[in-house]
């Protein structure tokens, strides 16, 4: 996706019809290799949003998309032709998946580009701190949408964690009235990066809407990313803005470059690696810790001011992004 996470359909529980369970000791050493692969999904996405706020803070943030989703878009390239499955995207093949399957992922990459523009205003506003756990409130959004047009189903403890993110919003907020904002205007990245969240949240659930017709992983990142550069060069041209592309100092477009090959490629591909060896619900386990890692990262690297109303914050809304990831249905339908 064009957003700063990629959340994937979630595998079968059950093992594959004429496999024999694996031994536990094997289900044992599988969940120690995938730790690490979980870490270094919640490292990869979290350094991706220090890179993100070291570019924007001199770059134009209509810039971020565009360069960002660069290596997304190679990496769907090769994953089309490692996977041969171009052809589910040519209405002459055999295996043309059909436009019901193709416009979601279309539509998918239209909302989350114009979410990443609001993210990167967030982000410039009121840096990493204040962007990121408001952002993470996408796992909400997503749930919502899914419960109200795919007729999904959610646990009870889904509504406690909503809860906990709500409570650990207000707490952020209120320690960063009594802080050092960024800038004075840092409140208005609580409504951009809500807005960001909400079009991460409907873009997910295209997704899954978009596989359950057919479409490979491969032909899905393809076709979303091939959107989001569209989308993003139209509205620099559209804009006036492309002159910022050639203003940018080159470590500015390093930056939004390494962070589009984190979070993009290396967080993706950690994620993906950590549900072959864990469970689904320990790899979500993991990925909630990462706005509170993204805010460690700041604090120390950035140099953004933190106070313990915040931390506490933070602290409650990766609790309840826990409880909102872990605490999804059992039985959802399998692409």
């Amino acid at each position: 996706m064009g957003s700063p996470r990629s959340e994937p359909i979630r595998p079968a529980a059950q093992s594959p019809q004429g496999q024999s369970p694996q031994p536990q000791g094997l289900r044992a050493a599988g969940r120690r290799r995938g730790e690490p692969w979980a870490l270094g999904q919640v490292f990869g996405y979290a350094s991706a949003n220090i890179f993100d706020r070291l570019a924007v803070a001199h770059a134009d943030p209509l810039l971020g998309p565009l360069v960002r989703g660069l290596p997304s878009l190679i990496l769907g390239i090769i994953l089309v032709w490692k996977n041969h499955t171009l052809d589910q995207l040519r209405p002459t093949s055999p295996r043309y998946i059909g436009r019901r399957a193709i416009l979601p992922f279309v539509w998918a990459g239209v909302l989350s580009t114009i979410g990443l523009f609001a993210y990167y205003f967030a982000i410039r506003m009121a840096g990493v701190i204040i962007t990121i756990p408001v952002l993470e409130t996408y796992v909400i959004w997503g749930t919502l949408v899914a419960w109200t047009f795919l007729g999904e189903r959610f646990h009870g403890l889904v509504l406690l964690g909503v809860g906990l993110i709500a409570g650990g919003l207000v707490l952020l907020s209120l320690g960063q009235l009594r802080g050092q904002p960024i800038s004075p205007l840092w409140y208005w990245a609580i409504p951009l990066a809500l807005f960001t969240a909400v079009s991460y949240g409907i873009s997910g659930t295209l997704w899954r809407a978009g596989q359950l017709r057919g479409a490979h992983q491969s032909a899905a990142i393809l076709l979303q990313f091939l959107t989001s550069m569209t989308v993003a060069i139209a509205a620099l041209l559209l804009l006036g803005r492309w002159p910022s592309f050639l203003e940018a100092a080159g470590r500015d477009l390093l930056a939004l470059l390494a962070s589009g090959v984190l979070s993009g490629v290396i967080g993706i591909y950690c994620m993906f690696t950590a549900l072959r060896l864990m469970s689904v619900a320990r790899v979500y386990a993991f990925s909630s810790l990462t706005p509170l890692v993204a805010t460690l990262f700041a604090h120390f690297f950035l140099r953004e001011y933190l106070n313990l109303l915040m931390l506490l914050g933070v602290l409650l809304v990766s609790m309840g992004v826990t409880l909102t990831q872990i605490f999804r249905p059992k039985d959802e339908r399998q692409a």
